[in-house]
């Protein structure tokens, strides 16, 4: 990186318009990984013009994306060469895109402190960085790694006194800590995060079968395996036939999340509750196929003569 780069027309310009550049070139409209290319754009090569532009438009880059990594990227057993440069001081959005131990400590007998099942050297890290105002962590790949952070968050006496995790919707659980207090931190299944709100609203519709396909056919694009799956289920619940589809115990713990009886509960009540609804979903998730739940819906259908 060079100073002697000739940017005397950028630098006519008040900082208030660079900054305004800066953020039109650097912000990107999905998380970043930043030891990857990011895609669609050559512009990440402005932040090695010269010292000047990289220090203003380091600062833009951090302040407006999302940045993408793992618990890897904090292992204290791993290669910093093999880690995810993360400026602590800067950046202000997460995105863990699993919940897995790093690969060393995979091979490990004994795991660092961030890759333990208690994730506290992962936490102390976190709450280190003082800008730091949204974390989003997707378990879906990691079920029982995140069962097991839960399940020791809620132990009495624990190591992390004080730390609560709750599910606040089907597929998110919120944590909440003295040291995260500025902090959004959820964990989600990105799978349910991303396909069940549009089908949520599509169950309630007044759209045609047709127009239903349309709308699964779209969805399918994002993801081929999830949205027949929850389909089914949804469009049980809505004709009366969800414990053909899951059994009469299992459909229990369904949960309307526009009911009335769901606002009405208390905090621990609406907790377990959702809880409860999503171990289902991701239950159901894993054990069908898309191709099972498509050609049920129509053995249905047909039983009620539609």
């Amino acid at each position: 990186m060079s100073d002697s780069v000739p940017c005397s027309l950028l630098f006519k310009l008040s900082p208030e318009l660079r900054l305004k550049i800066y953020t039109h070139l650097l912000t990107f409209p999905t998380p970043i990984h930043l030891r990857q290319h990011v895609p669609g754009t050559p512009h990440t090569a402005l932040l090695r013009t010269n010292r000047q532009i990289h220090h203003e438009a380091q600062a833009v880059l951090y302040d407006t994306n999302t940045i993408s990594l793992s618990r890897n990227d904090f292992c204290l057993f791993t290669d910093p060469a093999l880690q995810t440069p993360v400026e602590t001081l800067q950046v202000r959005q997460l995105r863990f895109t699993s919940f897995g131990e790093s690969l060393a400590c995979n091979v490990l007998v004994e795991r660092c402190a961030v890759c333990q099942d208690d994730a506290r050297g992962l936490l102390e890290a976190l709450g280190g960085m003082p800008v730091l105002r949204r974390v989003g962590v997707d378990y879906s790949t990691q079920i029982a790694n995140f069962v097991r952070f839960r399940q020791l968050a809620a132990e009495e006496g624990g190591s992390r006194k004080g730390l609560t995790i709750t599910c606040i919707s089907v597929r998110t659980y919120r944590v909440r800590n003295a040291g995260f207090d500025q902090v959004d931190f959820t964990f989600s299944h990105r799978p349910l995060a991303s396909i069940w709100p549009d089908l949520a609203t599509l169950s309630h519709s007044l759209l045609s079968e047709e127009e239903q396909e349309t709308v699964l056919a779209r969805l399918r694009i994002q993801d081929p395996d999830t949205p027949d799956k929850l389909w089914l289920l949804l469009w049980a619940a809505q004709h009366g036939r969800l414990v053909d589809v899951l059994g009469e115990q299992v459909a229990g713990a369904w949960v309307d999340e526009s009911s009335d009886a769901l606002a009405g509960m208390s905090g621990e009540q609406r907790d377990a509750g959702l809880h409860g609804f999503t171990v289902m979903l991701q239950t159901f998730l894993k054990a069908h196929t898309a191709v099972q739940c498509r050609r049920f819906l129509g053995v249905l259908r047909e039983s009620m003569g539609m």
